[in-house]
């Protein structure tokens, strides 16, 4: 019966039992006389009669263990198989049969749906549940129809008082939750948040506290836990779309009068239509290469072209043209005479400048005049 450290709303706290509450059914065992039966533990086998060490002994060949069963017993132990055993304690052996005394156990965490979730070394805590910080309510309250659903409680522990001033501590306590019809979560640890450890190396358990009253009467029920039930999250179905062949409208049904026989009206002819085959296009020309224009070209480009004068404009300045072409040798011959120093009697002609053109200014035209 182990001893609890309790604490209350009012942070006051004091020590106090934890009793089972489970009781074992009176059941008696008879036998066909009526006479008494007990239960016993016999030994079943031993490991020196096992399969596997029957099966090396025979050099690991079935044929020969099953000639040697044929021939004897050799997988009874006649002095030991049968016997009582009083006592007896769990141990743990290798493959070989060895006893082990050094395990690792592991604890596996699962998801909601089944699927390992983590692995990892068992953690061996000490007990807190008489410790230094007494277990306290959390302030959480569970209605009672909200926790038998949601949490699988694998034991409980009535909590009793020991002297007076317990009982007065443990009855207030129990009054409190009857009127709330709910259950307190209890924590443990300096936090107050951390589960419940009654012995050493103990599985922790949540505790949950449930009042009942009746008068001066009280029950204080500790309810402990260690599976909370979630609801597995369930994917929304994919809605596939599945589309029926509709079998086709059955067609109107018209129904149509006999009348007189219509006389065949001539078709009118046709008009035929020429279309012209298209003819393909011919690949366009290379793009000439281009130059730079030179100067006369450029002079050439921009000077406007001179009207050639007509047949009747030519005979009429046919006489003007010599009296230039006469004056022009004249203009020479005084030049060439005044380069040798010699006189000439011909009228002096003028003089040139030295910067001025060699070829002598063109005589304008007069403007012909236009026949009619």
């Amino acid at each position: 019966m182990p001893t609890i450290n309790l604490k209350d709303a009012r942070n006051r706290d004091a020590r106090v039992r934890a009793e089972s509450v489970s009781e074992r059914a009176i059941v008696r065992y008879v036998d066909p006389q009526g006479g008494a039966v007990s239960l016993r533990k016999v030994l079943r086998a031993t490991a020196e009669h096992s399969y596997e060490c029957l099966k090396a002994a025979h050099g690991g060949d079935d044929e020969a263990l099953a000639a040697a069963l044929v021939a004897g017993d050799p997988d009874v132990d006649l002095e030991r198989i049968g016997m009582f055993l009083v006592g007896a304690s769990r141990v743990y052996v290798d493959q070989a049969g060895e006893i082990v005394y050094h395990v690792a156990e592991t604890e596996v965490l699962r998801t909601p749906t089944g699927e390992v979730k983590e692995r990892r070394p068992r953690k061996r805590p000490e007990p807190n549940a008489d410790s230094e910080f007494p277990i306290g309510a959390t302030g959480r309250l569970i209605a009672k129809d909200e926790a038998i659903r949601r949490f699988v409680f694998s034991s409980k522990l009535q909590i009793v008082h020991v002297n007076g001033l317990t009982y007065d501590f443990l009855y207030k306590m129990a009054k409190e939750l009857h009127d709330a019809k709910s259950l307190m979560l209890l924590g443990a640890g300096k936090s107050g948040k951390e589960p419940l450890i009654f012995s050493r190396h103990a599985t922790p358990h949540r505790g949950f506290l449930e009042g009942r009253v009746d008068g001066d009467r009280y029950v204080l029920m500790l309810h402990l836990s260690k599976m909370e039930l979630k609801r597995p999250v369930v994917e929304a179905p994919a809605v596939v779309a599945v589309v029926t062949a509709q079998p086709p409208a059955p067609a109107p049904t018209v129904t149509v009068q006999p009348t007189e026989p219509a006389q065949p009206v001539p078709s009118a002819p046709q008009p035929t239509l020429n279309v012209a085959t298209p003819v393909a296009a011919a690949p366009p020309a290379p793009a000439p290469r281009t130059r730079k224009p030179s100067v006369r070209e450029v002079i050439a480009a921009t000077t406007p072209a001179a009207t050639p004068p007509a047949a009747a404009a030519k005979s009429e300045l046919a006489p003007t043209l010599d009296d230039a072409k006469a004056a022009k040798r004249r203009r020479t011959k005084s030049t060439v005479d005044a380069k040798l120093g010699t006189a000439s009697d011909a009228p002096p002609a003028e003089s040139t400048p030295k910067l001025a053109s060699k070829r002598a200014p063109r005589a304008k035209a007069a403007p012909a005049s236009k026949p009619t």
